[in-house]
């Protein structure tokens, strides 16, 4: 699918994008949005920055929240959800600032939802090898690791589980938005497993994907490193929190 104008799309539609110091390249993820899908609603949430980047998303033609400070991705992005199921959304994209997501494959991400085959569908850049740039090793091996568990822990094929290029239904645009201990930081693998014990179902698209052109990189060889067993702990957390809440509900 190469044209938004091919889903019927209503204007309950939202576009999330989490955002600090990104002024060199929101305003055109935001134009390029809109350029497919002029009748979307989009939300950037500005995560404390520094330079000027709610004046280069609003020049764009995006409502900016404003945290008053740093909170971290994870919290920016609940803010944006929160505030895009306040307003009526039916169907939530998630899209990073930093040019790394292609707004062209917006379609294919939407399609799933749209027609009722998945709440939560996943932009994966290693379906058909579609990333555009060298991954980092540890990031790589990271990402398979939880790929594995997920796939084993949810009974379906899990390639991509740290893409934050998602789109959400409205059942897991309530979910996502109203978890109390939702990850500060980075919400990824876990946030999948969450989803999956709570009866969303999950999808995979093939989707391309560009190096971070952002200067604050989550995707450093350090960040990743350590990002690795941070997250096998926080999957474990939400397996076990998961059976406590059940067995207090039995």
């Amino acid at each position: 699918m190469d044209s938004g104008k091919r889903i019927p799309l209503t204007k309950s539609f939202h576009v999330v994008i989490p955002a600090y110091n990104e002024a060199a390249s929101v305003g055109r993820v935001i134009h390029s949005v809109l350029d497919r899908f002029p009748e979307a609603h989009i939300i950037v949430v500005d995560d404390g920055s520094t330079d000027g980047t709610a004046r280069a998303a609003q020049a764009a033609g995006a409502k900016v929240v404003r945290m008053p400070f740093n909170s971290g991705y994870g919290m920016a992005l609940q803010t944006g959800l929160r505030w895009a199921r306040q307003h009526g959304a039916r169907y939530v994209v998630m899209l990073d600032a930093d040019g790394q997501h292609d707004p062209k494959e917006l379609p294919a991400i939407l399609e799933p939802v749209l027609r009722g085959r998945a709440d939560v569908a996943v932009g994966s850049r290693y379906l058909s090898s579609r990333a555009r740039y060298r991954i980092p090793v540890a990031r790589r091996l990271g990402s398979w690791i939880f790929a594995k568990l997920l796939s084993i822990l949810t009974g379906g094929r899990i390639t991509d589980p740290t893409s934050g290029f998602q789109c959400l239904s409205a059942a897991a645009l309530e979910m996502f938005s109203q978890i109390e201990d939702f990850p500060p930081a980075t919400p990824d693998a876990d946030m999948l497993l969450y989803a999956h014990l709570e009866g969303l179902r999950i999808c995979e698209v093939p989707v391309t994907m560009y190096a971070d052109e952002g200067q604050d990189s989550m995707h450093s060889f350090a960040r990743s490193f350590f990002y690795a067993p941070k997250m096998v702990v926080a999957m474990a957390g939400v397996l076990l929190a998961w059976h406590r809440r059940e067995a207090v509900r039995s």
